[in-house]
């Protein structure tokens, strides 16, 4: 398990170290990591049944925070205000929703996000900084091709977690979680998290799902259980009874 301290600045997640590595090193010390600890009890899935909930109610659009938006846009992003408005569960919505088209790198070249995500904005911001400072870099250098897109998936979605009935709300509910299908490049070679094609492929992945445990609090991919054997999940919620616990599987 990676573990990197996290500091909050500017509304922003980050790690408190910019650790400069190359793929291969960040991939190798993945192969070495040790296992994490077993989840706490307070985190797996519930399997008592939830008493009968109340119907739900209509809730009126929310939108974004424009201080938020504006320090998002003004750092490459290419977003604007997004509303979610539909039958609310207990538990769900989103403060402040952004929909996020694309994120430009600091070379000028721009990574698509064609499933246009909805995400609170200030997770939008950590998952651009991460896909400016990781995802795109570590692409050119690994594989010698530009990053062109990441398929994504919807980002925001009213339900619980794994989509089981039962057991605690999901972060996508809040819209802070997002998954990682596949990233495509502009050879167009596309890497899919379930499988990758050759040891450059594999230890792309490999570094790009380490990395990730510096700057979110959940990293579940791969081999982490069934619910996520096809994709990568990544989230900012707060974990175990003083929010410090990290998942990095």
């Amino acid at each position: 398990m990676l573990l990197i301290g996290l500091t909050v600045e500017g509304g922003m997640l980050r790690s408190k170290t910019m650790l400069m590595v190359s793929a291969f090193a960040i991939a190798a010390f993945s192969e070495q990591a040790p296992l994490p600890p077993p989840r706490p009890a307070d985190l797996a899935p519930s399997t008592t049944p939830s008493p009968a909930a109340s119907p739900p109610s209509l809730k009126g659009p929310e939108k974004a925070d424009q201080t938020c938006l504006t320090q998002l846009i003004a750092s490459g992003a290419g977003a604007g205000p997004a509303t979610v408005q539909q039958p609310i569960a207990e538990g769900c919505g989103i403060s402040s929703p952004v929909r996020l088209d694309s994120i430009a790198l600091a070379n000028g070249d721009v990574v698509g996000l064609p499933d246009r995500p909805i995400l609170e904005c200030a997770f939008a911001l950590v998952f651009a900084d991460y896909v400016r400072v990781i995802v795109a870099p570590l692409g050119a250098g690994t594989l010698g091709t530009k990053v062109d897109s990441i398929e994504t998936g919807p980002g925001y979605q009213c339900r619980n977690r794994n989509g089981l009935p039962d057991g605690k709300i999901s972060a996508h509910a809040k819209g802070l979680a997002i998954d990682i299908v596949a990233i495509r490049f502009a050879d167009k070679r596309r890497v899919a998290l379930v499988h990758q094609d050759g040891a450059n492929e594999a230890s792309y992945i490999r570094a790009t799902r380490a990395a990730a445990c510096g700057w979110f609090t959940t990293v579940l991919g791969p081999g982490a259980d069934p619910f996520h054997a096809n994709h990568m999940h990544l989230d900012t919620e707060s974990h175990g009874s003083n929010g410090s616990y990290r998942i990095c599987q």
